[in-house]
């Protein structure tokens, strides 16, 4: 039930993911160092002025549920107090006479905001049974006759929506220290479900109108979570405190990464101190989707040690952007024009006809054999996905048919008949105006001449997204983009490993699928200047490109590009084009990481833009 409404049940793994490097390691590196004194009386009073800060720490959850992070972050700090008791105790049943409230640290520390009341009540009970256990563990130490019930602490566990609440009615600002959590995975509403790999549905009316009251209708292209994000940076202003959020990965890609982030870090001065690019969300909960997300760290407050972890290989940087990479803080947004080609890409013909148009292998054979002068208005049709699986699929391309001679076909007559009750049936005035001309699909963007198609949407486990020239008299559909005209040049630059580096930056991801774009990731690729030496060298790896895949043709492109199964013959190919278009770009062949090839490549977009 928590899961319909975006909400992930967070493992004590992934919760120490947040909660380390935000401060539990800081904290435990201050005890260790204490440890290091030899003067008892200075280690003593070390020891107690540690207690005392922890004791004076606040935490803020403000997406709380069922209080797994502000439990497990008491149960953190009360073995760091536990550890600094001993220290401050060594003989304990000699010290127990001057031992007065020896525990310091409380639950009353910790304050949350939860929807959900039932969850409000298991977080409040996790705490108390927290302490209690905590309880003993302190009397293992140093015992004293401390009774838990009846229960004498008052739990800060607020039951609210808290997009609408005021943080500082829970909490003043100015007495927090550190906000962290895991708020509601749910996708926005231009996106289906499916675009998290997981179940979680789009917004309910009463959560677009919260994340309307946060970014106006500036933030309709943004994930729900992007409003704890939002609400946490207004709270921390004129504060040094820090925050940590899980979030689905979605935030830092394409056009959310540019609404959310480039107000927060260029105009806020928000400043990312660490993040976890993305990686798979683990769950305990019995029944737990797949979800792709990100963790981030940030702040008014500019830590001298930046750290990003890929994989859990953490890299200490200068700069954290709003794509989660050591990078200048650039936004790439969606631009009409490319920015330094003359080659365009545009999205294929969209049929809108609820399948009525469209023809299997078996229906086109049976048309064109029935009416053979039918044969020239049956056109091959691919979406992205018959593009990259080899699946044959076919069309009935009726434009500038004459309208006598298809009358004469039964068959065609009612296909366009059904074609124009689906569109006069749509909610969408502009579909039912497409009513008009059924026998049409609805947008008509064929190519005069061959064309390179670019799936939008394929899989992100493989290292180059297949592309490939198709015929003109190929249909492509609207999830294939068109670069019409292109050369063997663009069709090598395309496929380089740079351009790809370039798009895992700035597009988006369905999951753990590219989802490529014309206006954002096409659009804003910065093209190299070779030389005529350097362009002919990137032509003749193209071409060889497609000689290697041109050995296997009974396989599909998804059976070439499958990184278990892709044949040496073609990546030694992609390996060499991938050297000779870095040559183009003036980068050195060797040495050059794929984080240095961004870097680059938004330098180039910089001094582009600029000079536009």
């Amino acid at each position: 039930t928590r899961r319909q409404g975006g909400m992930h049940y967070t493992s004590v793994e992934n919760i120490h993911k947040v909660i380390d490097p935000l401060f539990l390691n800081d904290l435990k590196d201050e005890l260790n160092e204490i440890k290091q004194y030899k003067q008892p009386a200075t280690l003593k009073k070390k020891a107690k002025a540690f207690q005392e800060k922890l004791a004076h720490l606040t935490f803020f959850d403000p997406a709380c549920g069922s209080g797994n992070f502000l439990t497990e972050t008491y149960l953190q700090l009360r073995k760091l107090e536990n550890e600094s008791i001993k220290l401050i105790y060594p003989n304990p049943s000699l010290d127990v006479g001057q031992a007065k409230d020896i525990v310091k640290v409380s639950i009353q520390q910790f304050y949350g905001i939860e929807i959900n009341d039932f969850a409000v009540s298991v977080a409040k009970t996790a705490l108390w049974i927290a302490e209690s256990q905590m309880l003993e563990e302190t009397k293992d130490i140093f015992y004293a006759d401390w009774d838990f019930l009846p229960l004498k602490t008052y739990t800060h566990i607020h039951e609210g929506n808290a997009v609408r609440l005021d943080w500082n009615n829970i909490l003043p600002n100015y007495v927090c220290h550190y906000i962290m959590g895991n708020p509601p995975f749910i996708a926005n509403n231009a996106r289906s479900k499916k675009s998290q790999g997981s179940s979680f549905g789009s917004m309910t009316v009463e959560q677009k109108e919260d994340r309307k009251s946060i970014f106006g209708t500036k933030g309709n292209v943004l994930d729900y979570v992007a409003c704890w994000f939002s609400k946490a940076a207004n709270y921390m202003k004129g504060t040094k405190i820090e925050t940590a959020f899980v979030s689905t990965n979605s935030i830092v890609q394409g056009q959310q990464a540019v609404a959310l982030w480039e107000p927060l870090i260029n105009k806020d001065k928000i400043v990312i101190n660490f993040a976890f690019q993305s990686f798979k969300w683990s769950s305990e909960a019995s029944t737990s989707g797949t979800v792709y997300v990100v963790i981030i760290g940030f702040s008014y407050y500019d830590r001298k040690t930046k750290l990003l972890f890929n994989n859990d290989q953490k890299e200490v940087v200068k700069n954290i952007n709003g794509y989660l990479d050591d990078g200048p803080n650039v936004f790439i947004k969606a631009r009409r024009k490319p920015l330094n080609t003359i080659l365009t890409m545009k999205r294929g013909s969209q049929p809108t006809d609820n399948g009525n148009l469209i023809l299997s292998e078996k229906e086109a054979q049976f048309l064109k054999s029935k009416y053979p002068p039918l044969a020239i208005y049956v056109r091959r049709f691919m979406m992205g996905n018959d593009f990259i699986n080899g699946k044959k699929r076919y069309c009935l391309w009726l434009k500038g048919a004459n309208p006598s001679l298809l009358r004469k076909y039964p068959e065609v007559v009612n296909r366009v008949k059904k074609v124009k009750e689906f569109r006069l049936n749509s909610s969408k005035a502009a579909t039912r105006k497409k009513a008009e001309t059924p026998y049409l699909f609805d947008e008509v963007k064929d190519c005069k001449s061959n064309f390179i198609a670019f799936p939008i949407v394929s899989s992100g486990n493989r290292r180059y997204i297949p592309i490939g020239y198709l015929d003109k008299n190929v249909i492509a559909g609207n999830k294939l983009f068109e670069a019409e005209g292109a050369t063997l040049y663009d069709f090598g630059v395309l496929t380089s490993n740079i351009h790809m580096a370039w798009t895992r930056e700035t597009c988006s991801w369905y999951g753990p699928s590219y989802s490529y774009s014309n206006t954002i990731v096409f659009n804003n690729f910065p093209w190299p200047t070779p030389t005529d030496k350097q362009k002919a060298k990137i032509e003749k790896t193209a071409q060889a490109i497609l000689d290697a895949r041109a050995l296997y043709s009974d396989s599909s492109l998804a059976d070439l590009y499958d990184p278990l199964t892709m044949p040496k013959e073609l990546l030694k190919a992609h390996q060499d084009n991938d050297r000779a278009v870095m040559e183009a770009y003036g980068l050195p062949v060797k040495g050059t990481t794929e984080s240095d090839a961004v870097a680059y490549l938004f330098k180039m977009y910089e001094k582009l833009t600029n000079k536009k």
